[in-house]
């Protein structure tokens, strides 16, 4: 997951390019993934590490 966090954030790829990047089949599972790791969805947590 940290990988992830490092695409979305410093990289700015979207979700479905992150999902691929870390070996998710599908982007639901890697949101639910990342949702239960961080207890935030992808998307927010990208928002608010950009604030």
């Amino acid at each position: 997951m940290t990988l992830a966090v490092r695409h979305l954030v410093a990289e700015g790829l979207s979700l479905a390019e992150t999902a691929a990047r870390v070996g998710y089949e599908s982007e639901s599972a890697f949101s639910r993934a990342f949702k239960r790791h961080y207890n935030a969805a992808p998307g927010d947590y990208r928002d608010a590490a950009r604030a």
